[in-house]
Formats: C-alpha cells, sequence, structure tokens
C-alpha cells in the first residue's frame, strides 16, 4: 500500500465500483419500471379484440352474468380469447362495467359492484351491441404490476445481463487503471532512482523528458538540479586545490626560509624576519578574503550602513594608491561630474572594493599609463568607473573575470597578481549593497570596470 502506483489503482477501481454501481441499479429500476410499462401499454392495445368476445358474450347471453369467466380464460396473461394465443407478461387487471356504470366482473374479483366515474368510464373501451351501449371494458392499473413467470424471468436475464457487463466495466476499468498508473509513476520511479543514485555520491545522473506536462517539467528541474550540483561539485573542488595552491606557495617560503636560518645558511638578520613577516601577511589576507566570501555567500556579510560621499571616498582611495602609482609610473585622476549625492552603504566596504579595483589597473597598467576614476550621479544612482590604458582582457577570460581564484594570465605566480579573489568579493560587497558592477574590455587598450549604486534615501 505504500506504493503510489498501488494507490492510484484502488482510487480508479473505487471510482470506477461506484459508477458501474450507480448505472447498473437505475437501469435495473428503469428497466423493470419500462418494461410493465410496456406490458400494459400492449394490454391496453389488445381492448379492441376483448371487446369483440365481450359483446359476442353478451349477444349470446342477453346480459353480463357470468362474464367473469370469459375474464380469466386466458390464464394468467393478458389473451385475445379463446384459441387466438395470450400474450403473456403481467397479471393485468381488466374489468367490465354495464351501462350504468356499475362493475359486474373484473380477473381478481375487486371492485365488484363499485359503480365507477364518467371520467374513468371514459378511459376504457365502449361495448355496443346494435348501436346500443351495454357496457365498457377498462384495465384497473394498480400501483406495481404483478409480472407473470415469463415476465420476471425475461427481467432476471435483463438484471443478469446487466450484472456481468458491470463486472466486465469494472474488470475493464482496472485493467486500464493498471495502465494508466504505470504510464504515470514510471518516469517518478525513474526520477526516485536517479535521486537515490545522488544522495549515494553519483552526481552524473539525468532522466529522460517524455513529455511538457507536469512531470516532464518535474524531470526538466531534476536535470537542471544534477548539472547544478555537478557545477557546484566541480567549484568546491577547484576551490579546494586553489586554496590549498594559495596556501601551499607562503608557508613553502616560510618554512624554507626558516629552515635555512635554522641550518645556519641565512642569517637571523632583520631581512630574512621581514620576508617571513610579509608572507604570514600575506596568508592573513588570504584567509581575510575567504571569510569576507563565506559571510557573503551565507548572507551574514555585516554592513555598518550611512550616507556616504562617493567623491570624498574615490579620493580617498586614489590617494591610498597614490605612492605606488608614482613608483610604476602610472598616473591617477579623479574624475567627478557635477553635483554627486551620498549612497547608503557601509564606507570600509564600498573602499574595500574600489582599493580592489584600483589594484588591479596599477597591476595591469604600464608605466606612462593612466588610470582613472569618474564618479557621476544618473537619476538615483551614482556610478562609479575605474578605467585603466593596460593590457586588457581577452574575450574568453572576460566571462570568468569575477570567478574565485580565476586569474587571466593562468599564471600561478604570485608577482603577476593576488590570489584571485579581489574580484569575486568586489562582487559580492557591491551586490550587498544593492549595486552592479560591470567590466568593458578591449585587449591592448584597457579595461573599465562601472559600479552602480542606490543613492541614498536620506
Amino acid at each position: 500500500m505504500n506504493r503510489l502506483w498501488v494507490k492510484l489503482t484502488l482510487a480508479f477501481l473505487a471510482i470506477a465500483l461506484a459508477a458501474v454501481g450507480v448505472v447498473a441499479v437505475l437501469s435495473a429500476r428503469t428497466t423493470g419500471a419500462q418494461f410493465r410499462q410496456y406490458v400494459v401499454s400492449s394490454g391496453m392495445a389488445a381492448q379492441s379484440v376483448w371487446a369483440e368476445e365481450l359483446v359476442s358474450y353478451y349477444a349470446r347471453q342477453g346480459s353480463w352474468a357470468g362474464v367473469e369467466t370469459v375474464l380469466t380464460q386466458a390464464g394468467p396473461g393478458v389473451g385475445f380469447g379463446p384459441g387466438r394465443g395470450a400474450m403473456a407478461g403481467a397479471s393485468l387487471n381488466l374489468a367490465v362495467a354495464d351501462a350504468s356504470g356499475r362493475v359486474v366482473a373484473t380477473r381478481t374479483g375487486q371492485m365488484v359492484g363499485e359503480r365507477l366515474s364518467a371520467s374513468t368510464l371514459a378511459q376504457g373501451t365502449p361495448l355496443n351491441l346494435d348501436g346500443r351501449p351495454i357496457g365498457t371494458l377498462l384495465i384497473i392499473h394498480s400501483a406495481d404490476v404483478a409480472l407473470d413467470v415469463a415476465g420476471q424471468a425475461f427481467l432476471r436475464q435483463v438484471q443478469t445481463s446487466l450484472v456481468w457487463a458491470a463486472l466486465l466495466a469494472v474488470l475493464l476499468a482496472l485493467a486500464l487503471g493498471l495502465l494508466v498508473t504505470r504510464l504515470l509513476t514510471a518516469p517518478l520511479a525513474h526520477l526516485t532512482q536517479a535521486a537515490t543514485s545522488i544522495a549515494h555520491g553519483d552526481l552524473q545522473q539525468h532522466v529522460a523528458i517524455r513529455g511538457t506536462d507536469e512531470i516532464g517539467k518535474l524531470g526538466e528541474a531534476f536535470n537542471r538540479m544534477a548539472a547544478s550540483l555537478v557545477e557546484a561539485e566541480t567549484l568546491r573542488k577547484n576551490l579546494v586545490a586553489d586554496v590549498a595552491h594559495e596556501l601551499r606557495t607562503p608557508l613553502t617560503i616560510i618554512q624554507g626560509n626558516l629552515q635555512a636560518i635554522l641550518d645556519g645558511v641565512y642569517p637571523l638578520a632583520p631581512g630574512q624576519i621581514a620576508g617571513i613577516y610579509d608572507e604570514t601577511r600575506l596568508l592573513t589576507r588570504l584567509v581575510d578574503d575567504l571569510h569576507d566570501l563565506a559571510l557573503a555567500d551565507a548572507g551574514k556579510l555585516r554592513l555598518d550602513r550611512a550616507p556616504v560621499d562617493p567623491v570624498a571616498l574615490a579620493q580617498s582611495a586614489i590617494e591610498h594608491f597614490t605612492p605606488a602609482a608614482e613608483g610604476a609610473g602610472v598616473r591617477l585622476e579623479l574624475r567627478a561630474h557635477g553635483k554627486v549625492g551620498p549612497v547608503e552603504g557601509d564606507a570600509d566596504r564600498l573602499a574595500q572594493v574600489l582599493r580592489n579595483l584600483l589594484g588591479n589597473a596599477l597591476r595591469h597598467t604600464p608605466a606612462g599609463g593612466l588610470v582613472t576614476v569618474q564618479v557621476r550621479q544618473l537619476a538615483d544612482q551614482v556610478r562609479l568607473q575605474v578605467a585603466d590604458t593596460g593590457s586588457g582582457i581577452s574575450p574568453e577570460d572576460l566571462p570568468h573575470i569575477f570567478d574565485r581564484f580565476y586569474r587571466s594570465d593562468k599564471s600561478r605566480s604570485r608577482p603577476g597578481g593576488g590570489a584571485g579573489l579581489g574580484l569575486a568579493i568586489a562582487r559580492q560587497l557591491v551586490s550587498a549593497h544593492g549595486g552592479q558592477i560591470e567590466v568593458e574590455s578591449t585587449p591592448g587598450e584597457g579595461t573599465t570596470f562601472t559600479v552602480t549604486l542606490p543613492c541614498s534615501r536620506g
């Protein structure tokens, strides 16, 4: 009973039993009633034959005395007189009334002596002898016409046929129910099997789609989910590998320098200690970046929101990088277009975004190049652009520029760049502020990052 196809089949069977039962009962009752009505109508049609017989009897006897023998001579059925056959089916109560309307004889012996109304007499067949009215022949209807043996046998045969037809209909409904439920539950069984395989670690699962109904859409959603799991697992493995690599490099340097100092290869001098210290700072920055990304992914990144002046924010970021830019021979410029209102955000986090973008721009801009920060207001948004005249980004690398640990030069050496987390963090921080970050680049000409933030409502 825990199988869905069993439950659906039983439901189909219950519905079929209810429907067939109702139809069978109604058909049996209707057939019996209609058959009795048919017998009555046939008896009424035979009244003219009976009228002739009764008139002949009256002509021979001169009265209605003993006429009840004529009414009963055909046996239990309504007959057409002696020797003319019988219409078996029901015991209809034939009655003869004299010219005054008084009942002189009936087949059942009931109502004899009663006087009938003119309306009742009008429903019968007038009996006339030589143009003179001598009485009336009537069929007295009862609430339930009693069928004779032949009539009862006929109805039993009809009802038996209805029972067999009902059983056949139930069996057919059961077979069709089994077929339909199997067709409906087969895709669900495949989905269950695939989901079980995924639960056991086999992510390379997908189900065949055979339609556009709800089950087909469920299959499509399952396949998308499976593909997402594969992608997530791939990203997870890459992330673990990248983190391990990024940690291994500074740890190897620290371990090697300390081993050299212990072995007496390097003297315990401030210069050696400074190099080791730089590597520990690198490890600290990597751990901090990973922590920020984990908080952003979980939606728990804390933001101390307040109105922030975007022009002042850009000016502060430029001043922070001015010494490095002068040392690299790169010009830094700030261009504020018109009056720019404040944005609502965390000043430290927004400064982190600008520092990441400016740091990238300076690393990829050769001596003599230019890095500009433009700030302008567009309706209810503020747009910040960091543009450089550096080497640019190739079209195949551009879609992945915000991926974690992605570096367009495919190099694992740190002199060419950081750990590959800066732009991923920048995107998460901008998104947390309800903004957007986009990039445009032309190889050999430069790159432009555009950050759009909503204005402060205050």
